[in-house]
């Protein structure tokens, strides 16, 4: 499924080069006419023109091969340095000769038999710039023609490919599972995967390979375990590295790289969302998703895959399947759910930070959890509900950040996982409840009060919520009732001073309205319960007494 599909997007791509081409930068373009007769040397080096040219399925390495109409100084004219050819040299310039010349008989393209007119009458150093060198890149240009682009001539080379395949490769030829006909099926990936922004070698990685026995299965090595034909293989490594080279069609979070589109490659910003979420571009898109104008097709579908390497090995960590319209609704609900009632500006997170605000992060380390990722990521473009993984890294991260404890992001995310299981039967608000009778969330609410408390009566080094809050918040009974004693005193302490007198009676009212609700503290609190204690906590702190009041007038 996800290399028929990658397949099928090479196809909507009209920049790709045609299987078996590649596309490169060139040094010189040789400028000839109808007659072959040299007009001049083009230098491009320097215009960032990119040409396509003909790849071989078996590279050269040390071999005499000569690419198709485009190669090397040393290859068109044999040594443009010197005025003798070595051995070598003489073979190079032969071979190359040969190649034309079967091209020419089997297509009988004039513009073929331009170029060997001008191979022919030419001798080399009489037609040279002065600086070209042996190891520039020529191509040829017939009239300002690129004959490479001519249909007859890349099926040419195509068949050519082919043919050799079954020639040298013929080990295993069979149905191939993308197209299904039958053909000579690569032994290994033609165009390995650039993954190295995730841990990839600089060279490529490979999707399809067994490298030990334990891999193999009926007799079958390499990428032979997986019955692909070389075209198909070059299609779906194309078209991924196109996705991955593109600014519009990936995101990197942490170590995975997520690279999605459509199936008619039509425009779709609202991936990019995930990663930047910039205010403006964030409100237009809420706003379309109200309005209902938007500028792509609801119902066509949308692919993602999640990629990562080890080394030469890529590895696919997850594969979506669905419709823009499902994208653009749970994209939609990932922002808004992160409303919070804080007293804060409005801020939106990228999935990147909601899931940095569960790992401790160093300029060493980088300790996200990938199952964490693709929850949130998963949550964001299917809607699936946040796994289990993702509750416990927050808690533990609340617990070990004695400075921040529950912040924005880290309470959005919470917020997030309890509203994506309605089975739990827990609907958390944007602000803060006080119907909610849930032993843990009151807890988290009076902790915030009890420090509140504190706060307002003394000046102290160390509050509360750095020596209790990792107790308090997974067994309650063991401390609570120490800290209320405490707290009555500093309550005492705010009746008496005339300044704090009305703080006194909110902070008292705010205390019995909760322990009237609580009729025992929890020996112990779930995870479950743990992050609802965090977020009674948090919203309790966010909460604007007079704004309560002023609405409920």
């Amino acid at each position: 499924m996800i290399l028929e599909k990658l397949c099928e997007f090479a196809e909507t791509v009209e920049d790709f080069p045609p299987p078996h081409f590649k596309k490169r930068s060139i040094d010189y373009l040789i400028e000839i006419n109808e007659e072959g007769e040299l007009l001049g040397f083009t230098d491009v080096s320097d215009e960032g023109k990119i040409f396509i040219y003909a790849d071989h399925l078996i590279g050269r390495t040390s071999q005499v091969k000569p690419h198709l109409l485009t190669d090397k100084a040393s290859y068109v004219f044999g040594n443009v340095e010197n005025e003798q050819l070595t051995n070598r040299q003489e073979e190079t310039k032969a071979a190359f000769y040969d190649l034309v010349l079967e091209l020419y008989e089997e297509t009988g393209e004039q513009v073929i038999y331009s170029i060997l007119k001008f191979l022919e009458n030419t001798q080399g150093k009489d037609y040279l710039e002065t600086d070209l060198k042996n190891n520039k890149w020529l191509a040829f240009r017939v009239n300002g023609k690129d004959p490479l682009k001519i249909d007859s001539i890349q099926k040419f080379w195509q068949k050519r490919q082919n043919n050799i395949a079954k020639e040298e490769r013929s080990d295993l030829i069979s149905e191939c599972l993308i197209c299904h006909q039958e053909k000579v099926i690569a032994d290994r990936d033609p165009e390995q995967f650039k993954l190295i922004s995730v841990g990839g070698q600089s060279g490529g990685s490979s999707l399809i390979s067994a490298n030990h026995k334990s891999f193999e299965s009926y007799g079958l090595s390499a990428s032979h375990i997986s019955s692909i034909c070389f075209d198909c293989a070059i299609q779906y490594g194309m078209a991924a590295n196109y996705l991955i080279a593109k600014k519009d069609h990936r995101l990197k979070i942490g170590d995975i790289l997520y690279i999605f589109w459509t199936k008619n490659n039509s425009e779709f910003n609202g991936f990019q969302l995930l990663e930047k979420p910039k205010p403006n571009e964030l409100r237009n898109f809420l706003k379309s998703f109200k309005s209902g104008k938007k500028a792509y097709i609801d119902d066509e579908e949308f692919y993602c895959l999640a990629l990562s390497a080890n080394n030469s090995r890529a590895v696919v960590k997850d594969w979506i399947n669905t419709t823009v319209s499902n994208v653009e609704k749970n994209i939609n609900n990932y922002f808004r759910e992160m409303n919070l009632d804080d007293n804060k500006s409005e801020e939106y997170y990228s999935i990147f930070k909601l899931a940095k605000s569960t790992a401790f992060i160093s300029k060493k380390n980088n300790n996200i959890k990938p199952v964490v990722i693709k929850s949130i990521v998963n949550y964001a473009i299917k809607g699936t509900a946040l796994v289990d993984s993702v509750l416990l890294n927050i808690i533990n991260r609340i617990k070990a950040d004695v400075e921040f404890r529950v912040t924005r992001p880290r309470a959005s995310l919470l917020k997030m996982y309890f509203n994506s299981h309605p089975e739990g039967g827990i609907k958390v608000k944007d602000k803060l409840s006080k119907k909610e009778n849930n032993p843990a969330y009151l807890c988290g609410r009076l902790f915030s009060i009890l420090e509140l408390i504190q706060d307002k009566a003394i000046s102290a080094n160390t509050k509360i919520v750095d020596r209790y809050y990792g107790t308090a918040s997974s067994a309650p009974a063991s401390v609570f009732g120490n800290l209320i004693r405490k707290a009555q005193h500093h309550l005492a302490k705010l009746r008496k001073e005339q300044s704090t007198t009305g703080m006194y009676y909110w902070l008292q009212s705010e205390l019995e309205d909760i322990m009237v609700e609580l009729n025992d503290f929890p020996a112990t609190l779930s995870l479950k319960e743990q992050g609802l204690f965090a977020l009674g906590y948090y919203q309790q702190k966010a909460y604007r007494p007079e704004k309560d009041e002023k609405e409920e007038n």
